[in-house]
């Protein structure tokens, strides 16, 4: 099967890995690409605005004029995205995508699945995963918390 890396032709990209690495003039495309590459570093208001070089004041302006969300709510978006590239792509255990995505803990991951998509995250990997991405079974602990 071919895939493209990103899609040809000007089709929108539906992933921020792909939208973060189109440029990085910007205070907003730097928090992108800080975000893309370190999901597990801390991710605050005022961390983002050290990254980004202005106020934490003025990274929520921006925020808000650009992309039209506050800095957290983007950066919960952004530790999904990696999380279901990953739930759909490997049969990594979910707690360790959790981890991987920069989330706390596997209940954390869940409810900010639930809360933005509306499933689990191993509903979402039943759903959405690719052919020969791992086995049939649920995570252990996503079991459990059912």
């Amino acid at each position: 099967m071919v895939v493209f890396l990103k899609r040809p032709g000007g089709q929108s990209q539906f992933s921020e890995a792909l939208a973060a690495q189109t440029s990085t003039a910007s205070p907003i495309d730097r928090i992108r690409m800080h975000i893309v590459e370190k999901p597990r570093t801390n991710l605050g208001l005022k961390a983002l605005a050290d990254v980004a070089g202005v106020s934490a004041r003025q990274l929520s302006r921006l925020f808000r004029s650009e992309l039209g969300m506050n800095p957290v709510a983007y950066v919960e978006l952004a530790r999904i995205d990696i999380a279901r590239r990953l739930l759909e792509e490997s049969a990594v255990p979910i707690k360790m995508i959790a981890y991987a995505a920069g989330f706390g803990s596997t209940t954390t991951l869940r409810r900010a699945f639930l809360r933005r998509i509306g499933v689990t995250p191993a509903q979402y990997r039943l759903q959405f995963r690719t052919a020969g991405s791992g086995s049939e079974t649920k995570d252990e602990t996503e079991t459990n918390m059912s």
